[in-house]
């Protein structure tokens, strides 16, 4: 902990624009993630490029985030919950820009979707993103507002979003059995909920992350432990 006022009033601004990098990282992280989705229902292939062109924003914020977090780290040494928020903040940034990929992925399997000719199960996909962009903006309130327990019921509504998918898959494949030919859309649209699957996931990451800063718990790995059979199981 910095030792004098003067000090920890540069450390408490350093510590604030880190974290309101990341706000503003998540703001640009979402549109993405909306644009994608806009791009391939209306058949927008003009924003999904520009969907893909503005990931490099994210990549350039969540560089000068690391850079600063890693200043920060090496100017004032915090130590316990400064510590965290500093990493956890890191750490935030990191698993934002893994969903900006996936709406970049999403984004370029809807200009090949826009190429062929529209399906009528598209809309099959939207329950997904509805999940998985809840899952981002209550886990970046829960990060926000330094709330552990928000961002612990969060963390159940990656279940929803792997049942949705499921579904979906279900009745693509089903279509894709009836119809017999045309198949390459129906293909993309699979690979599109497996993106938005992987958003839940990172979603949840920011959850355990927001955890971590407030409780300095790593619950990551607990479901594991649970299910690794202990000595002398032989089931």
């Amino acid at each position: 902990m910095p030792p004098s006022g003067h000090i920890l009033s540069v450390f408490s601004e350093a510590l604030d624009r880190l974290r309101e990098s990341v706000l503003t990282m998540s703001s640009i992280t979402r549109k993405n993630l909306a644009d994608a989705m806009r791009g391939l229902q209306e058949r927008d292939t003009d924003l999904c490029n520009q969907t893909i062109a503005s990931d490099q924003e994210v990549n350039l914020l969540e560089k000068a985030i690391d850079k600063a977090g890693m200043d920060i780290l090496t100017r004032f040494q915090p130590i316990a919950h400064d510590l965290r928020q500093v990493m956890g903040s890191m750490r935030v940034a990191n698993n934002l820009e893994r969903i900006a990929d996936q709406a970049t992925s999403i984004a370029k399997r809807a200009r090949k979707i826009n190429g062929l000719m529209e399906i009528p199960e598209l809309h099959l996909v939207q329950p997904l993103y509805q999940i998985a962009a809840r899952q981002i903006e209550r886990s970046m309130a829960a990060f926000a507002d330094g709330d552990a327990e928000a961002a612990a019921s969060i963390r159940s509504l990656d279940k929803e979003l792997d049942r949705a998918e499921k579904a979906m898959n279900d009745s693509l494949v089903r279509a894709m059995e009836e119809r017999q030919g045309g198949l390459e859309a129906y293909l993309h649209l699979i690979f599109v909920g497996r993106f938005l699957e992987r958003v839940g996931d990172y979603a949840k990451n920011i959850c355990e992350d927001t955890i971590f800063v407030e409780k300095a718990e790593d619950i990551r790995f607990l479901k594991k432990q649970r299910t690794e059979p202990t000595a002398g199981d032989n089931s």
